[in-house]
């Protein structure tokens, strides 16, 4: 979340470069391709929020898609455009390491395990994180409409 177009294309290009290098560190035995390929590009993608965030902050209309269509009302769109940036709100209030399990469980679709190998640490520790995350952006959410 946060990086423009231009950035996220940068990044897969740098992950598929490192990849085709580092090829022969690949191990089949500790990891799937695709966990391999994922850990490099989230490698990449958290060292670029680090540096981006040193130098300004990430407005709401960048990070998300927009739903807009000819079949709504104004009144609805501009509902849906006040709901996207509470949650990108609550989700920028979570920690980097919550973002990233919280996107690969329900962006990415990958399992428990996939996720663990991916950040490096156990499935138990990936539930807990999981779980924790989610009650704290039902919080964050909950909070903004008191």
């Amino acid at each position: 979340m946060g990086l423009t177009q231009s950035v996220s294309e940068e990044i897969a290009q740098e992950t598929f470069l490192r990849a085709w290098t580092k090829l022969n560190d690949y191990d089949p035995a500790r990891a799937e391709f695709s966990t391999w390929l994922f850990t490099i590009a989230r490698n990449l993608a958290l060292h670029e929020l680090d540096r981006a965030s040193n130098k300004r902050e990430v407005t709401s209309d960048e990070a998300l898609p927009e739903f807009a269509s000819q079949d709504k009302q104004p009144a609805e769109v501009f509902s849906q455009h006040q709901q996207r940036k509470r949650l990108f709100n609550a989700l920028h209030n979570l920690p980097v390491a919550d973002r990233s399990a919280l996107a690969l469980a329900y962006f990415q679709e990958l399992d428990l395990a996939a996720i663990a190998r991916v950040e490096g640490c156990s499935v138990g520790a990936i539930k807990v994180r999981l779980h924790r995350a989610k009650q704290r952006l039902r919080q964050l959410l909950e909070e903004h409409y008191e």
